[in-house]
């Protein structure tokens, strides 16, 4: 049985470094704002195994007023566990927690061969390419998540 639940920060850098950022030190798998009070970790259990995990980052931005922009990042999902639909649920999963109060909006930088994943769960592509080193290159992509009464 496939569950989900809000995980400490600690609980992600194993996971990102197994699925993300093979052959880098565990050190890059610690994010800027991991341990900010606006940012959620979430888990997906299979068996009581953790299976993946997905983080969401409150973001101070200028250029959103309306709504609290999230900044999704690090979702992985073990490579034998993939393609199972676990990374679509445990992504609606942490979007249904953060618009609990209010309608957001959420963005990424998608790896280009991710990008069809967040198509097919609602996200539009903005067509700016950015490189990050040592990993290559991403979309930006985003989707505004109305609250659900």
């Amino acid at each position: 049985m496939l569950t989900f639940k809000q995980l400490k920060p600690t609980d992600v850098i194993e996971m990102r470094h197994k699925v993300l950022k093979i052959g880098q030190p565990i050190e890059t798998c610690h994010f800027e704002g991991d341990l900010d009070e606006g940012t959620k970790h979430f888990g997906a259990f299979l068996k009581n195994e953790l299976v993946g995990v997905v983080t969401m980052m409150l973001k101070k931005a200028n250029t959103y007023k309306v709504h609290p922009v999230y900044r999704l990042t690090g979702l992985s999902i073990l490579e034998e566990h993939q393609h199972k639909n676990i990374g679509k649920r445990l992504l609606h999963f942490a979007e249904e927690y953060i618009s609990k109060k209010g309608s957001v909006m959420i963005w990424c930088f998608a790896r280009d061969y991710a990008v069809p994943f967040y198509k097919k769960n609602g996200y539009q592509l903005n067509v700016q390419e950015v490189v990050i080193p040592y990993i290559g290159s991403h979309r930006i992509m985003f989707k505004f998540v109305a609250k659900e009464d």
